[in-house]
């Protein structure tokens, strides 16, 4: 069924007035679409695929993940869709600087009964994308573009359906963009994944076939 946003809006209340972000935004996205959210910095890309990860509630209209509406969810079903469906990858990778790599990728499945199972799919997935030999190295260890490859990882252990990447490609080099953009096909076309990219960089959209425009609301 995929991702449906129906009539969304966002308002953010500041000591001076409503900031409205999105503002009855519908949208829908198919299974094993992959999909770009484009727009300029400030616009709400990010605000928009945390409503669709769950991580944040809109203002007023219905976020829809596979036909569930993520608002009548209790905190502890809501999480459990998000570990199981939903693959977040953060621009800043947010990785754990006194883990090592591997440490920060199966920190999500300690306590998954199957996490030998899925420890040893990840290590397979490491070094198709050339990673491998850099696990055993702290963050701060690493390259840009390793982090984010080490931060993919974290993302798809639990082999989510519906993976949501903000600007993944923004602090890294030609080289490593394309590596990185090269893994998210790899995970669509391979898994079957859902991809969704927020970006602001033309070359980085233009990598795939469904580019979807934001544009700023009216102030409200």
């Amino acid at each position: 069924m995929g991702i449906k946003l129906e009539n969304i809006s966002k308002i953010y209340q500041t000591p001076h007035k409503k900031v409205e972000i999105l503002k009855n935004l519908s949208l829908e996205i198919h299974d094993k679409d992959m999909f770009v959210i484009f727009g300029p910095s400030g616009i709400g890309k990010t605000t928009l695929l945390n409503l669709i990860g769950g991580i944040d509630k809109p203002t007023s209209g219905k976020v829809l993940i596979d036909g569930i509406d993520l608002s009548i969810l209790k905190s502890d079903e809501l999480a459990k869709l998000r570990k199981e469906k939903i693959g977040f990858i953060f621009q800043m990778f947010n990785l754990l600087s006194n883990l090592k790599a591997k440490d920060n990728i199966i920190l999500p499945i300690l306590l998954d009964k199957d996490m030998g199972k899925k420890i040893a799919w990840i290590n397979e997935f490491a070094s198709e994308i050339g990673i491998k030999e850099r696990l055993d190295h702290l963050p701060q260890e690493l390259s840009s573009g390793e982090q984010q490859r080490v931060a993919i990882m974290r993302a798809i252990i639990n082999s989510p359906s519906i993976i949501l990447a903000d600007e993944p490609t923004a602090d890294l080099d030609d080289a490593n963009a394309k590596k990185i953009i090269d893994i998210l096909k790899g995970l669509n076309q391979k898994y079957g994944s859902t991809v969704v990219i927020a970006t602001n960089d033309e070359k980085t959209a233009s990598n795939f076939p469904i580019i979807y425009q934001m544009k700023k609301p009216v102030s409200c």
